[in-house]
């Protein structure tokens, strides 16, 4: 009678490649890529993600490197912009931002009023369903980042033919130089409704 157990196969030890046993290397370079500035906020989030579905060894050390990448990222990209603020290319790249936000907002008035035969009495109509799909931003980030939110000024005339629109620009007051104004080209100025503040 042959002795069944001297048939079993040997054990090897863990990690021995022909067992086919994962390696955790490549998940902790990609924890570890997460510490990269602005792109280690996206590789964070995958090395979180893959550690904690994992079944690689120390798959949760990955991903707790992942996370701590990313919170830096996070934490260094508020206090960059929050430092940057009064910068002056800082305020014209917000600016312009702004410009285009109220360019395409015009755009988007333009074509409430052929839908519904008048202009909508306030801007909050485009973030309701089915118009909340036309993606138009009624938020002004003139005022910066740390700022409370606010919809861009807009204020239809008494008679329904015509519309004021612009941002209020960092000193968050309206009526003041640094408004931001959509800039339209004349074939869209001439006939929408659009109608600078006076």
């Amino acid at each position: 009678m042959t002795d069944t157990a001297s048939k079993q196969p040997t054990p090897r030890p863990h990690g021995d490649p022909a067992r086919g046993t994962k390696r955790s290397w490549p998940l902790l370079v990609l924890a570890a890529g997460a510490f990269i500035p602005v792109l280690g906020f996206f590789l964070a989030a995958a090395a979180v993600t893959w550690g904690l579905v994992s079944s690689r060894p120390r798959a949760l050390l990955a991903a707790a490197i992942g996370a701590a990448g990313g919170l830096l990222n996070l934490v260094g990209g508020v206090l960059y912009i929050w430092q940057v603020q009064g910068d002056p290319v800082y305020t014209a790249t917000t600016a312009a931002i702004s410009g285009r936000d109220l360019v395409r907002l015009v755009g988007a008035i333009e074509e409430y009023r052929v839908a519904n035969g008048r202009y909508p009495g306030e801007l909050a109509v485009f973030t309701r369903f089915p118009l909340s799909l036309k993606l138009v931003n009624i938020q002004d980030n003139s005022v910066g980042a740390f700022r409370m939110p606010r919809s861009y000024q807009y204020q239809p005339a008494s008679d329904g033919r015509s519309y004021t629109l612009f941002a209020v620009g960092p000193d968050g007051k309206p009526g003041t130089g640094d408004d931001v104004f959509p800039t339209l080209p004349d074939s869209v100025a001439r006939r929408s409704g659009y109608r600078a503040p006076s």
